[in-house]
C-alpha cells in the first residue's frame, strides 16, 4: 500500500469527526497531513525509517511555527499493513482528537484556573519550597496538550490531585518520553523533574520519585536513559524506589498511593520512610 493511499483512509474516517469539530486539512506533504480549526492544529507524521506514525496537535499557531506536541506513536509499516491497520490508526487518531479538543468545551475547563508555581528564585534561595502545584504548572507548560486533564482533575476535586492526575494522564507522558522520545525531550524532561525535586517539598519529592518514575519498574532501558539526565540528588532515590516498585508487595499498593501530608516549610532530605507510612 502505498502512503498517500493509507493516508487518504485515515481521513475518510475522521471525516464526520473533523467536521464535528471543524477542522480541515490545511497542508500535506509526502510524508504527513496537517488539519486546523478553530479549536486547535493536529497533524499525522509519518517515519519511514522507524516506521512510526505519529500523532502530534498545538492548541495554537506561533508566530514563528507550531511547537507541536507528540501525544501517541503507532508501528505503522507501509508495506505489511491492512484496512484493520488504517482503520485502527483513524480510531487512535479519533480518540486522541475527541479528548484533547473536545471534551474541555463540555465541561467549561477554560474557566478553570492553573495551579500557580512557586517562583524560581525564591525556591533557590530557600525562601520557599517547590509544591505540587508548581509541579503541575510546569508540567502543563511543557506538554500543553494535557493542560485540560488537569484542569480537570482540579474542577473535579476541588484541586489539583497529583496521584490522580499522573497514574491516569500524565505517566503515560513521561513514559513515552523515556521509552521513545529524543535526547532533548528527555533531557528537558528530566531537568525539569530534577529542579523540582531538588528544592521542593517532601510531598512533591514523592509524587516525583514514586507515583511518576516509579513507574518504571526497573526497566533496564529506562533506567539506562533516566541515569543520563537524573541529578545524583534525585538518581539515589529513584533507583530504590524502583528496586520496590519492581516487585509485587504490599509495599507496591502503599507506593503507588503515598501518603498525602502537609509539609514543613523547612525543607527536609528525602526519605523512603514518608512514602510508606502507615495510612
Amino acid at each position: 500500500m502505498q502512503l498517500t493511499d493509507a493516508f487518504n483512509g485515515i481521513i475518510k474516517q475522521l471525516e464526520k469527526t473533523n467536521e464535528e469539530l471543524g477542522f480541515k486539512i490545511s497542508e500535506k506533504t509526502d510524508n504527513s497531513v496537517v488539519f486546523k480549526g478553530d479549536r486547535g492544529i493536529y497533524r499525522m507524521v509519518y517515519d519511514d525509517k522507524n516506521t512510526i506514525l505519529s500523532f502530534d496537535c498545538a492548541y495554537e499557531e506561533g508566530e514563528n511555527g507550531t511547537e507541536f506536541n507528540t501525544v501517541s506513536r503507532t508501528l505503522f509499516d507501509i508495506n505489511h499493513i491492512d484496512d484493520r491497520d488504517i482503520k485502527s490508526a483513524a480510531n487512535e487518531a479519533r480518540d486522541e482528537i475527541e479528548q484533547l479538543f473536545n471534551a474541555r468545551k463540555k465541561v467549561n475547563l477554560d474557566k478553570v484556573k492553573m495551579p500557580k508555581a512557586v517562583s524560581r528564585g525564591k525556591a533557590k534561595n530557600g525562601i520557599v519550597s517547590y509544591d505540587v502545584d508548581t509541579l503541575a504548572n510546569r508540567f502543563a507548560t511543557l506538554y500543553p496538550e494535557l493542560k485540560d486533564d488537569i484542569r480537570l482533575n482540579i474542577a473535579t476535586y476541588g484541586e489539583f490531585l497529583p496521584e490522580t492526575f499522573f497514574m491516569e494522564k500524565g505517566n503515560a507522558k513521561v513514559l513515552d518520553i523515556i521509552k521513545n522520545g529524543t535526547a532533548a525531550e528527555q533531557k528537558k524532561l528530566f531537568k525539569n523533574l530534577g529542579d523540582i525535586f531538588e528544592d521542593g517539598t517532601n510531598e512533591v519529592q514523592d509524587i516525583i520519585a514514586v507515583t511518576i518514575l516509579g513507574e518504571m519498574k526497573n526497566d533496564p532501558e529506562m533506567m539506562a536513559v533516566a541515569d543520563k539526565y537524573m541529578t545524583e540528588y534525585m538518581s539515589g532515590p529513584v533507583h530504590e524506589v524502583n528496586k520496590i516498585t519492581a516487585k509485587k508487595n504490599r509495599l507496591t499498593k502503599k507506593l503507588a498511593n503515598p501518603p498525602v501530608y502537609k509539609p514543613n516549610k523547612k525543607k527536609k532530605a528525602f526519605s523512603l520512610d514518608n512514602m510508606i507510612q502507615p495510612q
